[in-house]
């Protein structure tokens, strides 16, 4: 970190109380601009996939937990070409923030349909998304992304599929109190009146242990009791070739994976039922509390713009003054990263480079076009 923005960033904290809510961070950004992002000190690519080494999980595994009927639920993992098949009602979900992500929904829809010859349901949900660090490109009224990530999500997905199929599931859930994902699949269910099976696909590598530790934990909640969930997550394979900032080396990628994996040892109990923890939030997930978070120090430390300080002082022991001054000075940086129109524009960028690798929806049925399209995968060429 560098001393003179960390200590003048520090100073103005001071001031405002250490507060790092969206609220705190603008205090900051109001009083100070930069022009450019840092330079990572380390190796960016080796730091990324030692998140998605402890952050990640591997096709084929699985977690079982307690559902809110009282009984027995498997968590299943699987690849993005290989979904399972024969599944109760899926529906595939796509969250997480990342503007990366619909080119992986893509490629999972594309090959179930190719494998099963049927077109997945599509649910898109995330409405807030993180207002205060990128408040400038969703509080637009033009433009792709817009408003929140779920609307996002569906105008980039729309520049490649039917809006009939993007669209068909958006007034379901629209999270207008930020309630949270697992609610709004759960209002989903409840619409269907029947069992649904959850097919989870972030787009990003890091964060699946944290999507199983926390919605396998809360499942397990009464007022779930009234709707069957199932959940199958997809593993995104790791990927930096991304014209969009979310999807190659930047403050952004750096951020989405710090919040994916920090907050791992936070307030954890054991699939056992043993915690030290008075609130757990989440599962404690197999290879995390082994995990030489040494390695990871500098991505925890500075790069927490989607996170919060906790994590830096819970894995390193830091004061909480110098953590939030941290999570504050990797906010700014972040901010100095990307603009509204070169976000809209590196999305189109690899939107064109998805339709050359698998060719353009023109109309038509959608499934017969998925079916004709390439053998290989986007992310295998």
């Amino acid at each position: 970190m560098e001393t003179k923005i960390f200590a003048e960033v520090k100073e103005l904290a001071a001031q405002n109380g250490f507060k790092c809510n969206a609220a705190g961070r603008k205090f900051i950004a109001d009083k100070i601009q930069l022009t450019e992002p840092r330079a990572f000190s380390g190796d960016i690519l080796k730091t990324l996939q030692l998140a998605e080494e402890v952050g990640g999980c591997k096709a084929g595994e699985e977690f079982e937990y307690i559902n809110a009927q009282g009984g027995k639920s498997v968590f299943r993992v699987c690849e993005l070409n290989n979904i399972p098949k024969n599944l109760t009602n899926p529906v595939l979900v796509g969250f997480s923030g990342t503007m990366a992500l619909p080119t992986y929904l893509m490629e999972a829809v594309r090959f179930y349909a190719k494998q099963t010859g049927k077109l997945l349901p599509l649910l898109l949900v995330g409405k807030e998304g993180n207002k205060g660090l990128f408040g400038k490109v969703f509080d637009r009224t033009e433009g792709l992304m817009i408003e929140a990530e779920n609307k996002t999500y569906m105008n980039i997905l729309e520049l490649m599929a039917p809006s009939a199929w993007v669209r068909e599931n958006a007034r379901i859930c629209q999270d207008t109190d930020t309630a949270g994902n697992l609610d709004e699949l759960a209002a989903f269910a409840r619409a269907q009146e029947k069992e649904v099976t959850f097919i989870l696909c972030t787009g990003q590598p890091w964060y699946d242990k944290r999507v199983v530790a926390e919605f396998a934990w809360h499942a397990r909640e009464e007022k779930y009791k009234d709707v069957k969930m199932n959940f199958v997550l997809i593993h995104c394979p790791l990927y930096l070739n991304f014209h969009v900032i979310d999807g190659r080396p930047s403050e952004l990628s750096l951020g989405y994976a710090q919040a994916s994996v920090g907050p791992l040892c936070k307030d954890t109990i054991g699939f056992d039922g043993t915690t030290e923890s008075a609130h757990p939030e989440r599962f404690l997930m197999p290879g995390v509390k082994e995990f030489d978070w040494g390695q990871l120090e500098e991505l925890i430390k500075n790069y927490a713009n989607m996170g919060w300080p906790n994590y830096e002082e819970i894995l390193f022991g830091s004061n909480h003054e110098d953590a939030v001054t941290n999570v504050l000075v990797a906010d700014l940086y972040a901010r100095a990263s990307f603009t509204e129109d070169s976000y809209d524009d590196e999305i189109r960028q690899d939107v064109a480079e998805y339709q050359k690798f698998a060719g353009v929806y023109d109309g038509g049925d959608f499934l017969t076009y998925l079916k004709n399209t390439p053998k290989t995968s986007f992310f295998d060429r």
